[in-house]
């Protein structure tokens, strides 16, 4: 009598894809967790930051930063527009709802725009003002050398403001071409989705972004 020790059972079909199934879930719910809540590359579909981003440019946006930290003066987020609420759950769904804009704009080329980039420009306690097309801070005017125009004062306010507690004010560098702070007031800061860190396309502006 002859005995095969290397026997296996053949796994069925439905456990191999059950477990095949795991293993995609598992996959997804971390990369999920990740480009939701550390870092992730973003396409820019606007024109608000020109001519510091040009649309189509793609950045890496550091999402881990504000969980630890608070916006800076000068830095480049990604905010939303509409949402206020944030924590590692709540932002895995909204990473889910915009991966599957995302996907409807490749073969509608229209979406939402409820996700903007712009530049931190006064932080909690700073009084803003404008004044002849410049940005005067805590009364000091600013150097602004990565706008493409002068700034323009809007009717939500009148100024000089001072930046409320938790909130940021926040423009675009295309300042003729920009909606921000000027027209949807303060933002808070559980709007605020990352910071722009370092561009990755295209290739020949390639470097870190300030």
């Amino acid at each position: 009598m002859n005995y095969n020790f290397n026997y296996k059972p053949k796994k069925s079909f439905i456990k191999t894809f059950l477990e095949w199934s795991f293993t995609l879930v598992i996959a997804i719910v971390v990369s999920l967790f990740i480009v939701s809540n550390i870092i992730s590359i973003t396409q820019i579909k606007e024109q608000s930051m020109e001519p510091t981003f040009k649309e189509n440019d793609r950045v890496i946006i550091n999402k881990f930063v504000y969980l630890i930290g608070e916006p800076l003066r000068g830095d480049i987020i990604i905010l939303n527009k509409v949402n206020d609420e944030k924590g590692l759950i709540i932002n895995m769904f909204n990473e889910g709802k915009d991966i599957i804009a995302n996907i409807k704009y490749r073969f509608t080329g229209e979406i939402e725009k409820n996700n903007l980039i712009k530049r931190v420009i006064g932080i909690e306690g700073d009084i803003i003002d404008i004044e002849n097309g410049y940005i005067l801070i805590n009364g000091k005017q600013q150097e602004e050398n990565y706008v493409s125009s002068l700034t323009e004062p809007d009717t939500k306010f009148e100024y000089p403001i001072e930046v409320p507690t938790g909130k940021v004010f926040v423009l675009g560098d295309n300042r003729e071409n920009s909606l921000d702070s000027r027209h949807l007031g303060f933002i808070d800061i559980e709007q605020i989705k990352g910071k722009a860190i370092y561009r990755v396309f295209p290739f020949g502006r390639i470097g870190a972004v300030d």
